[in-house]
Protein backbone atom coordinates (compact mmCIF):
# COMPACT_ATOMS: atom_id res chain seq x y z
CA UNK A 1 0.00 0.00 0.00
CA UNK A 2 1.37 3.41 -1.20
CA UNK A 3 1.39 6.29 1.55
CA UNK A 4 -1.60 7.87 -0.95
CA UNK A 5 -3.30 4.74 -0.27
CA UNK A 6 -2.66 4.56 3.55
CA UNK A 7 -3.20 8.15 4.14
CA UNK A 8 -6.64 7.83 2.30
CA UNK A 9 -7.89 4.61 3.99
CA UNK A 10 -7.10 6.50 7.44
CA UNK A 11 -9.51 8.86 6.58
CA UNK A 12 -12.13 7.20 5.98
CA UNK A 13 -14.68 7.31 8.62
CA UNK A 14 -16.38 3.68 8.01
CA UNK A 15 -14.65 0.76 7.03
CA UNK A 16 -16.48 -0.21 3.00
CA UNK A 17 -17.02 -4.05 2.78
CA UNK A 18 -17.03 -5.86 -0.18
CA UNK A 19 -20.84 -7.01 -0.64
CA UNK A 20 -22.25 -8.93 -3.98
CA UNK A 21 -25.99 -9.01 -3.11
CA UNK A 22 -29.42 -8.12 -4.77
CA UNK A 23 -31.47 -4.91 -3.44
CA UNK A 24 -34.38 -3.24 -4.87
CA UNK A 25 -34.51 0.60 -5.20
CA UNK A 26 -37.33 3.51 -5.59
CA UNK A 27 -36.61 6.64 -6.95
CA UNK A 28 -38.28 9.13 -4.57
CA UNK A 29 -41.31 10.43 -6.50
CA UNK A 30 -41.92 7.97 -8.58
CA UNK A 31 -44.12 4.57 -7.71
CA UNK A 32 -41.48 2.26 -9.46
CA UNK A 33 -39.85 -0.47 -8.04
CA UNK A 34 -36.24 -1.27 -9.31
CA UNK A 35 -33.79 -3.76 -9.00
CA UNK A 36 -29.97 -3.73 -8.72
CA UNK A 37 -27.14 -5.11 -6.83
CA UNK A 38 -24.81 -3.52 -3.73
CA UNK A 39 -21.11 -3.83 -5.01
CA UNK A 40 -19.63 -2.79 -1.56
CA UNK A 41 -21.60 -0.96 1.52
CA UNK A 42 -20.21 0.82 4.40
CA UNK A 43 -22.11 2.56 7.70
CA UNK A 44 -21.87 6.13 5.21
CA UNK A 45 -22.70 4.67 1.30
CA UNK A 46 -22.90 1.75 -0.80
CA UNK A 47 -22.07 1.20 -4.82
CA UNK A 48 -25.32 0.17 -6.13
CA UNK A 49 -25.18 -1.62 -10.11
CA UNK A 50 -28.17 -1.59 -12.17
CA UNK A 51 -29.70 -1.12 -15.72
CA UNK A 52 -31.29 1.85 -14.40
CA UNK A 53 -30.46 5.39 -14.99
CA UNK A 54 -30.25 7.67 -12.30
CA UNK A 55 -28.95 11.26 -11.83
CA UNK A 56 -26.72 12.97 -9.63
CA UNK A 57 -29.06 14.46 -6.59
CA UNK A 58 -31.84 11.69 -7.00
CA UNK A 59 -32.71 10.45 -3.61
CA UNK A 60 -33.85 7.06 -3.64
CA UNK A 61 -35.37 4.31 -0.60
CA UNK A 62 -33.26 1.51 -0.84
CA UNK A 63 -33.76 -2.03 0.73
CA UNK A 64 -30.72 -4.93 1.20
CA UNK A 65 -32.79 -7.78 2.34
CA UNK A 66 -31.91 -9.78 5.22
CA UNK A 67 -30.15 -12.53 4.19
CA UNK A 68 -30.92 -14.99 7.04
CA UNK A 69 -33.14 -15.39 9.83
CA UNK A 70 -30.25 -13.63 12.19
CA UNK A 71 -30.76 -10.88 10.15
CA UNK A 72 -33.39 -7.82 9.40
CA UNK A 73 -33.86 -6.34 6.00
CA UNK A 74 -31.57 -2.54 5.47
CA UNK A 75 -33.82 0.12 4.53
CA UNK A 76 -32.34 3.18 3.92
CA UNK A 77 -33.10 6.78 2.32
CA UNK A 78 -29.90 7.60 0.09
CA UNK A 79 -28.57 10.16 -2.43
CA UNK A 80 -26.53 9.27 -5.51
CA UNK A 81 -23.55 11.27 -5.82
CA UNK A 82 -21.27 9.38 -8.45
CA UNK A 83 -22.25 8.73 -11.24
CA UNK A 84 -20.36 5.33 -14.04
CA UNK A 85 -21.42 4.46 -17.38
CA UNK A 86 -20.69 0.68 -18.19
CA UNK A 87 -21.30 0.68 -21.77
CA UNK A 88 -20.52 -3.03 -22.27
CA UNK A 89 -22.59 -4.20 -19.96
CA UNK A 90 -25.41 -1.84 -20.63
CA UNK A 91 -25.37 -0.80 -16.60
CA UNK A 92 -24.43 1.82 -14.58
CA UNK A 93 -22.56 2.22 -11.26
CA UNK A 94 -23.82 4.75 -8.73
CA UNK A 95 -21.64 5.62 -5.58
CA UNK A 96 -24.66 6.51 -2.89
CA UNK A 97 -24.41 8.96 0.23
CA UNK A 98 -26.92 6.98 2.92
CA UNK A 99 -29.18 10.17 4.69
CA UNK A 100 -30.85 8.01 6.89
CA UNK A 101 -31.09 4.61 7.73
CA UNK A 102 -35.11 3.62 8.38
CA UNK A 103 -35.72 1.82 11.66
CA UNK A 104 -37.21 -1.61 11.56
CA UNK A 105 -40.83 -2.02 12.40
Amino acid sequence: MSLIEQSYAEKRNFIRMRVDTAVSFVRMGKPERHEGRCRNLSGAGMLLETDKKLTLGDRLTVTVPAEGPNFTPLDATAEVVRVESIPDMHKFRYGLVIRNIDPQK
